[in-house]
């Protein structure tokens, strides 16, 4: 075993024993398919005339004080595709998903497989830095005399996957980035940045994606839609509720929203464009329309089958309120699902409902509707026009969201939906 730390800066001498320089850097290649990479080339810092690139022919032994060459040293021809570790690797942030939190590389420890020498494992403690320091044999000595010790604390390579273009890697000992909660997901991408955010879920699905984004601040969800292509960004907000959607491309520049708006199906981009119509501090800013919904003529049984075979159902933001409309869908009464579920099936809906619902108008102030949903001790408030056609609905943690600490928004436990 061999850490880059203590590799730097050897001197490396061809096979006649002539000084060809010092160590500055170790290469491997991005695109090899290996759990562990292997050297492929030495960088040498050669005076002032810069660095140069010999092929490694992994017959070297790299344990000495002193690199020796054992074969002819040949130019290394660039691919491209070249990871430096001491310039691209050492010092990165390291995105543990397993304990979701972000750690640095301090060491990186090379191992001899067959002839090759490859990167095994990555330090992300304290002991990679006192190597670094050149003072982790004193420290163990003065941990020895009162019984303690310095753990070790590594990452295997064959866990990680590279990122080339922002020198992150992503820990993935147990499940892959898109087995975890979409909320442990954003948790994550807070600590990166929108930049790096973009490129770790780029291959995630769109749902994902959303539900994702959804858990972030919008600001910081623009940021990252706009690393993706018109078009992919959307088929995210396709997918996000309409509500978080609307919020989301009114923190776009006005050309990229409305190119992304273009984009949508219609029925979304419809939905959408409706909520991007009112201001976002009032009722109708607030709502999202999707809701389930009756009509007035039905058994609490049958309410129960047109809820079951409405596609609209499963789209809905909430379905503990189920709220009952005439034929131009002005809001007659409502009703939660655990009424109809516990009514006599034969049992006429409109026994059922209360007749004079809690509502907001669309040009209500966030401070009423949440004023409201508190008052009554509500899930969700109906959002009517002046004629009272149901227009949306704007649930409890979409109402607490406006008024939440910064710091508490994102955290927001999802115990509405």
């Amino acid at each position: 075993m061999a850490y880059l730390s203590e590799l730097i800066g050897r001197a490396v001498r061809d096979h006649r024993g002539t000084t060809l320089g010092r160590l500055n850097d170790l290469l491997i290649l991005s695109e090899e398919q290996s759990d562990y990479p292997r050297v492929v080339a030495l960088a040498l810092q050669n005076g002032g005339s810069g660095q140069k690139l010999l092929a490694w022919r992994g017959t070297e032994d790299l344990a000495g004080n002193t690199i020796v060459l054992q074969t002819q040293p040949q130019a290394y021809a660039e691919t491209g595709h070249e990871i430096l570790l001491a310039r691209d690797v050492m010092d990165r942030q390291v995105i543990d998903v397993q304990d979701h939190r972000i750690v640095r590389v301090n060491d990186l420890e090379l191992g001899r497989i067959g002839n090759d020498y490859r990167l095994i494992n990555v330090d992300i403690g304290g002991r990679g830095l006192l190597r670094r320091l050149g003072v982790e044999d004193f420290a163990e000595r003065i941990t020895e005399r009162f019984n303690w010790q310095i753990p070790n604390n590594s990452l295997s390579w064959s866990d990680l996957s590279f990122l080339p273009d922002v020198g992150v890697r992503v820990n993935v000992p147990r499940q892959n980035l898109n087995e975890l909660h979409p909320a442990d997901i954003a948790e994550i991408l807070e600590d990166v940045g929108p930049r790096i955010a973009g490129e770790l879920i780029r291959d995630l699905g769109d749902e994902k994606i959303a539900d994702t984004l959804s858990e972030l601040e919008t600001d910081f969800q623009a940021e990252v839609l706009e690393s993706f292509p018109e078009e992919r960004a959307a088929d995210i907000v396709e997918e996000m509720e309409p509500d978080e959607a609307a919020d989301l491309l009114n923190e776009l520049e006005p050309e990229k929203r409305q190119a992304v708006l273009n984009l949508m199906e219609r029925e979304e981009r419809e939905d959408v464009q409706e909520l991007l119509e009112h201001h976002h501090d009032t009722a109708g800013g607030l709502m999202n329309n999707n809701y389930v919904c009756v009509p007035p003529n039905l058994t609490a049984g049958q309410a129960l089958e047109h809820l079951r075979n409405d596609p609209d159902s499963r789209e809905a933001e909430t379905i503990y309120y189920v709220y009952v409309l005439d034929n131009e869908e002005k809001l007659l009464g409502v009703c939660s699902l655990s009424d109809l579920v516990l009514a006599d099936p034969a049992m006429p809906i409109q026994e059922i409902m209360h007749a004079d619902p809690v509502y907001v108008e669309l040009d209500t102030p966030r401070d009423e509707v949440l004023e409201e949903i508190s008052k009554y001790n509500l899930l969700a408030v109906p959002v009517v026009n002046e004629d009272n056609q149901l227009q949306g609905i704007v649930t409890a943690d979409d109402a607490l969201e406006m008024i939440l600490p910064q710091e508490w928004k994102v955290k927001l436990p999802r115990l509405f939906r």
